[in-house]
């Protein structure tokens, strides 16, 4: 991130979270921003505007950095094969078959709720 960038990005941070930083920790912020591309500036700034509740730490910075924006478009699963849809279709066959007649309803449940009278 070029000085220009910074700048601005630690301007607008200083502006909506009501805070001003000494010299020594502008530098401190520069020396470890400078590593983040310039293109990305904009969109680390929006990010934690968003999500920070407070005056963005290095690591907050860093956090929206390292966020994708892949991560956010929906991607569609991929379609079954017609292999994989037998297999999952015997395999269900055998789960109904396995625990058939292992489950039942106790009399209570099937007459309404009422207590069954032995």
């Amino acid at each position: 991130m070029n000085r220009a960038n910074f700048t601005q990005m630690i301007s607008v941070f200083a502006k909506v979270y009501e805070k001003t930083l000494v010299p020594e920790t502008l530098t401190i912020y520069y020396n470890i921003f400078r590593e983040i591309p310039d293109e990305q500036v904009n969109r680390i700034t929006k990010n934690c505007l968003k999500k920070c509740k407070y005056f963005p730490r290095p690591a907050d910075v860093f956090e929206h950095f390292e966020e994708k924006a892949e991560r956010y478009i929906y991607k569609r699963e991929p379609a079954m094969t017609a292999d994989q849809i037998k297999i999952n279709q015997r395999r269900a066959k055998e789960l109904v078959n396995k625990f058939s007649g292992k489950f039942s309803m106790p009399d209570s449940i099937s007459k309404g709720g009422k207590e069954s009278e032995n």
